[in-house]
């Protein structure tokens, strides 16, 4: 981790790009293999986050995220593939939210 950010703004860095990486798989702008090689890096870096207690209110739902993200790539067919996809739009939008509520709150600063 950078030392010049708090464990929270490091684990909102990490949340975003698991957003982003899901957000380009549902918008199709990404495979089923760029989006499994993108979800195993940021549980990678999710992990080594640890488990600080200002930063888990994003760590839990970017967690949650990287795995609906590994199930939609290892899905073997359509119809399990839009299930994982209905459940990563959630957490997309939950992500979101606690990232929004990380700055209002001010453990993450703007």
């Amino acid at each position: 981790m950078h030392s010049r950010f708090s464990p929270a703004e490091h684990a909102n860095f990490i949340a975003a790009k698991a957003v982003s990486y899901a957000t380009s798989f549902l918008n199709e702008r990404a495979d089923r293999e760029l989006l499994g090689r993108n979800a195993q890096s940021v549980m990678i870096e999710l992990v080594a986050c640890g488990d600080d207690p200002a930063a888990k209110a994003i760590l839990d739902p970017a967690r949650l995220l990287t795995i609906a993200m590994i199930g939609a790539a290892g899905a073997d067919n359509w119809a399990r593939r839009m299930r994982w996809c209905d459940v990563m739009s959630a957490l997309v939008i939950m992500v979101r939210q606690e990232s929004h509520e990380l700055r209002r709150t001010g453990a993450q600063r703007s």
